[in-house]
């Protein structure tokens, strides 16, 4: 029986960590769309989550500018909120600060890669006692958790870290439902010129769903991880094929 309810965000408010650009600007988007209340976008700085609240539109965009690795001013930010029913982290470091073989990488690198779990306990902690008994969080991890490769040991040890995260809140929270999000490449704003047509090219030659990721595609899944009841403690992998290869 088709229940077009679960496609919906009706009456419900939406907090989005990382939602000034990207896969958390494409996700407010959708939110948006799909009819939520409120969507509050939480960032570093006011001026890009302004522009990305007129990009968004509909009149129900709030901005609360916050650190996530600033435990005080991301709790401040969230619980300005009220009641929410859904809390999504896309926010994520400069990977490319965090690239590096493990003989070359110093305590600034491991330390700027580990603010991304760090953030996210930050924001978790401090969404679960405003979140609907129903609601859902969603942790945005990364391929390299599944998939490590040469030089990203780092990386992919957070990525693995936020996608155990999530499970084990799947149990602590229930029934607030609790599920990871891995993506694989994606055409955000971190791909620039050269390096970003390199990339979409080898995605378009070699991935086997032959294209680059959209922050689109990203955002529909996550649509699915908020209004689908039945899913939690779940890894939804939406990578093109990236680890299967």
């Amino acid at each position: 029986m088709n229940d077009p309810a679960r496609s919906t965000l009706v009456d419900q408010t939406v907090v989005i960590v990382g939602g000034s650009s990207g896969v958390g600007l494409a996700i407010a988007r959708l939110a948006s769309q799909s009819g939520a209340k409120k969507v509050v976008l939480i960032g570093r700085s006011r001026d890009k989550l302004a522009s990305a609240a007129t990009d968004v539109g509909g009149g129900n965009v709030d901005i609360a500018p916050a650190d996530m690795v600033d435990s005080a001013a991301l709790t401040a930010a969230i619980r300005s909120a009220g009641t929410i029913d859904h809390l999504v982290l896309t926010a994520v470091a400069d990977e490319k600060k965090r690239i590096g073989g493990i003989a070359a990488l110093s305590d600034a690198q491991m330390e700027g890669a580990i603010d991304k779990l760090r953030g996210f306990f930050f924001a978790a902690r401090a969404a679960a006692p405003i979140l609907r008994e129903r609601g859902s969080m969603i942790f945005t991890s990364g391929a390299s958790a599944l998939k490590p490769s040469a030089r990203m040991s780092i990386l992919a040890a957070v990525n693995a870290s936020v996608v155990t995260l999530a499970h084990a809140l799947a149990i602590e929270l229930a029934p607030v439902r609790v599920n990871a999000l891995t993506p694989g490449v994606v055409d955000t704003p971190i791909h620039q010129g050269e390096e970003r047509e390199g990339i979409r090219r080898w995605a378009e030659s070699e991935l086997p769903a032959r294209r680059f990721g959209q922050p689109s595609d990203l955002a529909h899944a996550a649509l699915f991880l908020m209004t689908n009841p039945y899913v939690t403690g779940q890894n939804l992998v939406v990578d093109g094929g990236l680890v299967a290869r």
